[in-house]
């Protein structure tokens, strides 16, 4: 993932960037970007599923390490 999109990633889903850095110590940054798309699919599919509007939910973006 281009440095500008891996350092976007924090700011708007902390879980999506924990999820990153995971996928990106087992492997390539290829395999890194599928899990994080994988994750937005199933996101998108949860809210289309539900028939209701996406509603972003506000978080704190402190994370337990």
């Amino acid at each position: 993932m281009r440095s500008l999109e891996r350092d976007a990633l924090p700011r708007y889903s902390p879980r999506l960037a924990l999820l990153y850095d995971k996928e990106r110590q087992k492997g390539s940054a290829n395999r890194a970007t599928l899990a994080v798309a994988r994750k937005l699919v199933a996101y998108l599919m949860a809210v289309d599923r539900g028939q209701r509007p996406f509603e972003v939910v506000e978080a704190s973006y402190s994370i337990a390490a």
